[in-house]
């Protein structure tokens, strides 16, 4: 699951974190205390559940005192924000492999949509997501890390998307910015219902088909009224 998965990603990946100082601004020392700290927390997660898990307990177990947790987080929460940026590794190591072997734009979006919701599924898991979600709405302001269109996820749709226009396949009244905007929010909508409902039904059966049957018709370069 996520926590499994990031905790080792965590020694190779320097990821930034939303509310404090980027991992790249930091000191060496204090990279390093971060890192303690969020390996501790995940191990402690994993052992025991998140809710379970005290502030205290981590700072214990990652042996700095409790104000030093302060320093780079601002909730228990935020660690999973900060380690969820490695989903978009993710994105871009599959769409760099696998989207050139389909032919059409809507092809490749059906076969990114198909491997996102596959990794939400089973690696990073309802739960997890639940947090990641709950932590999002409860910041205040509109950056969000699951909302940035400075991230990977936007900008692999969004070329698609140009690629697409560029064949006929797809509108052109709407810049591919704004189309890339549309169909990922269409994503978390799926995301969100699946937290909602608690897993009640299966995430990349769903999410392909919220796809392919309704996102792609608004797509598609067909006359409009």
């Amino acid at each position: 699951m996520l926590l499994v998965t990031l905790q080792k990603a965590l020694t190779l990946v320097a990821m930034p974190y939303m509310f404090g100082t980027s991992m790249e601004r930091l000191s060496r020392t204090a990279q390093r205390t971060k890192t303690k700290l969020m390996d501790a927390a995940l191990a402690l997660f994993k052992e025991r559940g998140f809710d379970s898990v005290t502030i205290d307990e981590i700072t214990q177990t990652a042996g700095v005192a409790k104000g030093t947790f302060y320093t780079y987080f601002g909730t228990k929460s935020d660690i999973i924000v900060d380690a969820f940026w490695e989903i978009d590794a993710y994105y871009e190591t599959y769409s760099s492999k696998n989207l050139s072997r389909y032919k059409t734009a809507r092809d490749k979006l059906l076969a990114f949509t198909r491997a996102q919701m596959k990794y939400v599924r089973d690696v990073v898991g309802n739960n997890s997501l639940k947090i990641l979600y709950a932590n999002q709405a409860a910041q205040p302001g509109s950056n969000k890390m699951i909302t940035n269109r400075e991230r990977k996820w936007h900008s692999i749709v969004r070329d698609v998307i140009l690629e697409g226009q560029a064949a006929g396949e797809f509108r052109t009244d709407l810049d591919a910015n704004r189309l890339s905007q549309l169909f990922n929010r269409s994503a978390r909508g799926v995301f969100l219902d699946w937290c909602v409902q608690d897993a009640a039904f299966d995430l990349v059966k769903e999410g392909v088909a919220v796809m392919r049957d309704f996102v792609m018709a608004a797509l598609e370069n067909t006359p409009r009224q």
